[in-house]
């Protein structure tokens, strides 16, 4: 036990004490305290004169090598969540699980199924595989691998603000950011921490000498098309998703603490009028067109996309995931349309090995009953993801048991629980899971289920696959 300066040494050290000691004691005890004094007042000389010595050696000869750390370091490991795979574990027969495993009896619609082995790409079962159906949120998976590949991992979203047509306004030009927030703190905070239209707002005003517009002129014109995709029921646009405009506050929702909360039915405007109440503009919002060559203002950025992927691909977020569907046929068509986003979604497929036969995309969310994809393309994908720029999106994909998704499933499959990591996906009638898995062995596989049709309700479905799932990683087959 250390003693602090002014301690009692009989209260502070916990060794035993003598009686005190007599005056030759106490003489001893001074002469030996002035040597003891002494010999520190060089000890500290010397080490002065060393740490010297040292610095002009530091700047004159740096140090080179290793660096030795500490034994706390790094920190002990911890317990692992997701299982680990090994290359040299031996592939699976899933002929011997897979097929009395699919004719289970809450599966009695049209089902899809492939299993490949993550390494080779050798197709370890099929069934129906080929099969075009509804793939509902699993659709996700392609937004999320075309962004990663065309886009990158870093890109952000602006959104920019530059000189209006007169000295008293500006223009607010939208850039397709959907998760902008008013202060920095929104709905998507948790993963993707959105753009703050506070601090537009004050970069704008330094830009003008603090000089206060009258009128903010909104410019929408990167977004060409109908708000609704094709096939999306109406009344999805209330509270599933947002009608789809190039910026919003919160996605949209006049709830930012709720996922399907109500969004409104101008969410552009809805920002722009946020924007003018920050600037302290008197005049009000007018649509309106940024001159090409008007000087910039202010930008401020959206989260990162890798960011942006997980927040959709964990929440299975319809408005986001749509957002950057756009935002990628943007960048690789020059066109914000649901059409450009079906020729990049199709042409990100072929180009990573996928069979597109049969495939029809109308949106990025999965929210179309009309798109079509099959589990043979699904599985394609992901082994061509694997080795390429989307690698990362196995990353986002959530974990059975544990996040996104994912987190309160596998109730009746526990052992796949930090063994699945897949995509969901529910539409009426429609249920789908699209991932990953480690077999017990160690091997790693990608799959894809698709169920469509099946009357029995979506929770017996997903309860189903999640049971398959399971039986592949645990089947020590």
């Amino acid at each position: 036990m250390s003693l602090s300066d002014n301690a009692d040494p009989k209260v502070a050290s916990s060794t035993p004490h003598a009686a005190p000691a007599p005056q030759q004691a106490r003489v001893r005890r001074r002469r030996a305290l002035t040597w003891v004094i002494a010999t520190l007042a060089i000890v500290v000389t010397v080490a002065a004169a060393g740490g010297l010595v040292w610095q002009i050696m530091a700047v004159t000869s740096p140090r080179t090598g290793t660096i030795t750390a500490p034994e706390a370091y790094p920190p002990a490991e911890p317990a692992p969540v997701l299982a680990g795979s090994d290359a040299s574990a031996p592939l699976p027969d899933l002929a011997s699980v897979l097929p009395g495993a699919l004719t289970d009896s809450r599966l009695n619609g049209s089902l899809s199924a492939s299993f490949a082995d993550a390494l080779t790409g050798e197709i370890l079962f099929e069934q129906e595989s080929t099969a075009p159906l509804t793939p509902a949120s699993s659709m996700k998976v392609v937004t999320a691998v075309a962004a990663l590949e065309h886009l990158g991992a870093e890109y952000r979203i602006p959104t920019t603000v530059v000189e209006g047509p007169t000295e008293d306004s500006v223009v607010l030009v939208a850039g397709g950011d959907v998760t902008l927030t008013v202060d920095g703190e929104g709905y998507y905070t948790e993963y993707a921490a959105g753009a703050s239209l506070t601090e537009l707002a004050e970069l704008v005003l330094e830009a003008r000498g603090g000089t206060v517009p009258t009128t903010v002129y909104l410019d929408t014109s990167v977004f060409t098309d109908n708000p609704k995709a094709e096939g999306v029921p109406a009344e999805d646009l209330v509270y599933m998703t947002a009608p789809m405009a190039p910026i919003m506050v919160d996605g949209g929702r006049k709830d930012n603490t709720s996922k399907y909360a109500e969004h409104y039915t101008d969410p552009a405007l809805e920002a722009a009028k946020t924007f003018a109440d920050l600037l302290g503009a008197t005049g009000g919002v007018t649509a309106g067109t940024a001159e090409a060559d008007a000087a910039e203002l202010g930008v401020v950025y959206s989260a990162p996309m890798a960011a942006l992927v997980d927040s959709f691909i964990l929440t299975s977020d319809n408005l986001l995931a749509d957002a950057i569907a756009l935002q990628t046929a943007s960048a690789v068509e020059n066109a914000m349309t649901w059409a450009a986003v079906s020729t990049v979604h199709l042409a990100t497929l072929e180009n990573l090995g996928a069979d597109t036969t049969g495939l029809v995309f109308y949106d990025g969310a999965g929210l179309s009953p009309s798109n079509r994809m099959t589990a043979t393309a699904f599985t394609q994908l992901l082994l061509g993801a694997a080795s390429s720029g989307s690698a990362t999106v196995f990353e986002s994909l959530p974990v059975a048991g544990y996040s996104g998704t994912l987190d309160d499933r596998f109730g009746t499959a526990p052992d796949g629980k930090g063994v699945v990591r897949a995509k969901t996906g529910t539409l009426s009638g429609v249920s789908s899971l699209t991932g990953t898995l480690t077999t017990i062995d160690g091997r790693q596989v990608v799959f894809s289920l698709i169920s469509n049709g099946d009357t029995t309700g979506g929770t017996a479905v997903e309860s189903a696959m999640d049971e398959i799932a399971t039986a592949v990683a645990m089947c020590g087959c």
